[in-house]
């Protein structure tokens, strides 16, 4: 049996059992003891469900952190004492009440681990786009400062040259809302297309701008000239009119300007 057992034993234990002092083990019930003296006492404790309930995600914290905490705990759990209804609940009572996410999730409850994770996935891309315009806003209003440092201009207030190419804004149609939420809202309807893959070598693109509607990097996605395209394309056969704003109209003037802190066009 002694002979037998090492080839039972994985990477961690064969590295003890060939560690052990030769001739110190004498039967079968001597090595069995010292096997479950060296590994049972490390063996991880299952825990139970309140130990999701007490998760909380920190006012700093972002979703993404918080997901892989409760995901960590979540598989630490003994095996069936949960149902996916209960991890659920447990999620969303850990979400910060002012949390979008957490809003969501009580008017259009999810009941099983699938839809959270669309859920999860959808909000935690809003965050990053979001995160994205807000560095590139602030690199783009250093940059400005540099300039008029340069030229001996006064620092005054810069506006962001995305507010400023509005009025050159080749896309005719208003929206109530920017494009990027418009797309996660309708990217699961029939009538909506991705776009074909970016051309062009990545090396050269923009790493720190993320388009969501191409999945790749080079530019925010508020600044896709194609998204804008498409969803202009679906207001004129008659999609989207629930996203247009009525009471605003957008006079289309000469060509399209390039959009800020974009090296390459489409």
């Amino acid at each position: 049996m002694c002979k037998v057992f090492p080839s039972s034993l994985g990477e961690f234990g064969l590295r003890w059992f060939n560690r052990l002092l030769a001739e110190s083990i004498y039967n079968w019930k001597q090595l069995s003891e010292e096997f479950l003296a060296r590994f049972v006492s490390n063996a991880k404790i299952s825990k139970e469900p309140d130990t999701l309930f007490g998760l909380r995600k920190e006012q700093e914290e972002t979703l993404r952190n918080y997901v892989r905490k409760y995901q960590k705990e979540y598989n630490d759990l003994k095996e069936n004492v949960c149902n996916e209804q209960m991890v659920v609940m447990f999620f969303k009572h850990g979400l910060r009440p002012e949390s979008k996410l957490r809003q969501s999730l009580t008017k259009r409850p999810a009941t099983v681990l699938k839809d959270l994770r669309a859920r999860i996935e959808q909000y935690a891309r809003l965050k990053d786009d979001q995160i994205l315009i807000e560095v590139a806003s602030a690199e783009q209003t250093t940059l400005e400062n540099r300039r008029k440092a340069d030229r001996g201009e006064p620092r005054g207030v810069v506006v962001n040259e995305a507010d400023k190419s509005k009025s050159h804004e080749a896309v005719v149609t208003v929206f109530k809302e920017p494009i990027y939420r418009i797309m996660e809202k309708i990217k699961r309807e029939p009538f909506f297309t991705w776009p074909p893959k970016m051309l062009g070598d990545p090396v050269w693109r923009n790493q720190k701008l993320r388009c969501t509607y191409h999945q790749d990097r080079r530019h925010m996605t508020q600044n896709c000239r194609a998204l804008k395209q498409h969803l202009e394309d679906l207001v004129v056969v008659g999609h989207l009119q629930e996203y247009i704003d009525p009471d605003k109209v957008v006079i289309e003037q000469g060509n399209l300007p390039l959009e800020p802190n974009t090296e390459h066009p489409l």
